[in-house]
């Protein structure tokens, strides 16, 4: 065990001797069900669950552990310091699909890490360091973000050809609206991917890894006969990103969410009618009511567009937000239910009948579900149940 696997470990115990206020739960055999949803529908392929961003909020520490039951040769981040949080418990392979300094590639172990290259600049300090390393291009077939144009890649073929520490062993593309009912712009994205992969492997290239596919490409028709890989991004974590009426929605009807988020009551209060509540005094009490303190703010997650606009369960009864979110704390309308302080709440739920899924509380927070996770607060501890 090494220096640094022995100090996070001795961390993790000290932190874990305290009880905290809010808790997110992760759970092992829904992150598993989500992950054998897709591989089952791809028997022979290679599936790359994407734990970037924190595991779009979910800890990337707690999914990589659960990954570890499964047969996984890569796990893709954005950066590699999420790599090192990942290499904390568990010894899988990364791709890095964000972007790097070409400064900092000095210090990347390239034994166990392939790189998106997406400028001549990171394939010249790669020559320079001449580190041996698998290196993975993203063709912009549409997207227009980050990737290299087509008409620039006869140049990257022709650099990476001439320099044998650069081993081309991926090709990539991104769809930009693989989710949409109209599938026509999708379409038009892998024909270009068909036949720049053709080029690419005609110049004599070996491709091991190619791969077009997120979450709601790799549920439809026009990835045939061009890959042998995908992307597992949000759907490893539950959400479906096609729309109902989507044909093929149905193809992924038992995802299972994998997050619960619960906090803590703190602190009761009585207040008279004409009180007012929180900043700004946004809410006054038409009645005598019974409130309590939630130590759950903007910072741990909760959007200000929740103000007066969302709510919380305590087991199956609703308590309304009441006035502003503040930072760490938030107030809710606690008069008709019998709690006591310590009573657990829970702020997002899996149950789609209540106000508080993911799904509503993004709608009310005028967002996706995708912003919703990503904002959870790293400093919340996750636990695997």
């Amino acid at each position: 065990m090494s220096i640094f696997t022995t100090l996070f470990s001795l961390k993790h115990k000290f932190e874990k001797s305290f009880k905290t206020l809010n808790n997110i739960y992760i759970s092992r055999e829904n992150i598993l069900n989500n992950f054998d949803i897709f591989q089952n529908l791809h028997p022979s392929w290679d599936v790359f669950p994407v734990l970037k961003s924190n595991a779009y909020g979910h800890g990337i520490r707690e999914v990589a552990t659960i990954l570890k039951e499964r047969k996984i040769k890569y796990i893709a981040v954005d950066s590699y310091f999420e790599a090192l949080k990942i290499w904390e418990v568990s010894n899988i392979k990364i791709l890095l699909i964000g972007y790097s300094l070409t400064e900092n590639l000095s210090k990347m172990n390239f034994k166990k890490t392939s790189l998106v290259v997406y400028d001549l600049g990171t394939l010249e300090e790669l020559v320079r360091i001449w580190k041996p390393v698998n290196i993975h291009i993203k063709l912009d077939t549409g997207m227009h973000r980050q990737w290299i144009y087509i008409d620039d890649l006869p140049i990257f073929l022709e650099y990476i050809k001439n320099y044998k520490n650069i081993n081309l062993e991926w090709i990539a593309t991104h769809f930009a609206d693989a989710d949409s009912l109209n599938n026509s712009y999708s379409i038009i994205q892998e024909n270009l991917f068909k036949q720049w992969v053709e080029i690419i492997k005609n110049a004599g290239f070996n491709l091991k890894y190619i791969h077009s596919d997120n979450s709601a490409a790799s549920v439809k028709w026009f990835w045939k006969n061009t890959c042998n890989s995908l992307r597992l991004g949000i759907s490893l974590y539950w959400i479906n990103p096609l729309e109902p009426d989507d044909k093929y929605f149905n193809k992924l009807a038992n995802l299972k969410l994998a997050l619960s988020f619960y906090s803590t009551l703190i602190l009761k209060k009585e207040i008279k009618k004409g009180e007012k509540v929180s900043y700004n005094c946004t809410f006054e009490a038409q009645k005598d009511m019974t409130i309590w303190i939630i130590p759950v703010g903007y910072y741990e997650w909760l959007s200000r567009k929740l103000s007066s606009n969302g709510q919380f369960y305590f087991k199956n009864s609703s308590l309304p937000i009441l006035g502003r979110v503040c930072m760490n704390l938030t107030i809710a309308d606690i008069t008709w239910v019998d709690v006591k302080a310590g009573d657990r709440i829970e702020i997002i739920s899996d149950n789609l009948s209540k106000d508080n899924n993911i799904y509503k509380m993004a709608e009310r927070s005028e967002t996706i579900p995708y912003e919703c996770f990503t904002r959870l607060s790293e400093t919340i501890r996750r636990e695997i149940i």
